[in-house]
């Protein structure tokens, strides 16, 4: 049987952003890039799979900057890493 990864601590609801702030996880900020997430995983998967070299470039673009909006809303303004 694997190891937990389970803190014991309880999150309170909570999750943390980039540079330890602290958030609800019902914060829309983490509804969004959760969302911008599954959408360039959805778009890796359909670039997996298309055989037009011209499309698999424009998606693989895409997904740069789905990811760097991302990135961007889990660093919040406040952040030590912003």
């Amino acid at each position: 049987m694997g190891k937990s990864i389970a803190t014991k601590h309880g999150d309170g609801g909570q999750t943390g952003l980039a540079g330890g702030i602290r958030i609800s996880k019902s914060d829309l900020r983490v509804e969004t890039y959760g969302t911008v997430d599954e959408l360039n995983s959805f778009l890796g998967l359909a670039r997996s799979i298309c055989r037009d070299t011209e499309i698999c470039e424009a998606t693989k673009q895409i997904q740069k900057e789905l990811f760097q909006i991302g990135s961007a809303l889990a660093t919040p303004v406040r952040s030590k890493k912003a």
